[in-house]
């Protein structure tokens, strides 16, 4: 968590969310959210935490399990007990050693340089 930034709330071991979860601030999960979880922040999957579904935050730190597609503008984190399996979008990513992805990564930036985009435009023309 950045120092800015307080816990905003948690999904505690042995709680499941089904649906669509939105914080502000930092967020843990130790449970099980099946769903889609949004925030312009950090996001917090500890060991024994279990997502299924679509994530799309600013930073996420995974030691727990993920079956779907993770979207960070920022950040992936992978704790060596982190197991992914899914597509990984983010500009960067780190793998602890032991952590476990299947998948697809890509962390393109999703705009070509400029020099890129003016050769694309001249072979269009």
């Amino acid at each position: 968590m950045r120092a800015t930034e307080t816990l905003n709330g948690f999904v505690d071991s042995g709680c499941t969310i089904k649906g669509e979860l939105e914080f502000s601030n930092s967020f843990r999960v130790d449970g099980r959210v099946e769903g889609t979880i949004r925030s312009r922040s950090e996001l917090v999957i500890g060991e024994d935490g279990i997502v299924e579904g679509e994530i799309d935050v600013a930073r996420c730190l995974i030691g727990g399990r993920v079956d779907g597609i993770i979207k960070a503008s920022e950040k992936v984190i992978l704790h060596a007990s982190a197991k992914v399996n899914g597509e990984v979008h983010s500009p960067a990513v780190v793998m602890e050693e032991g952590a476990f992805l299947e998948g697809k990564v890509d962390m393109a930036s999703g705009k070509p340089p400029a020099a890129t985009a003016k050769k694309v435009a001249d072979a269009k023309s």
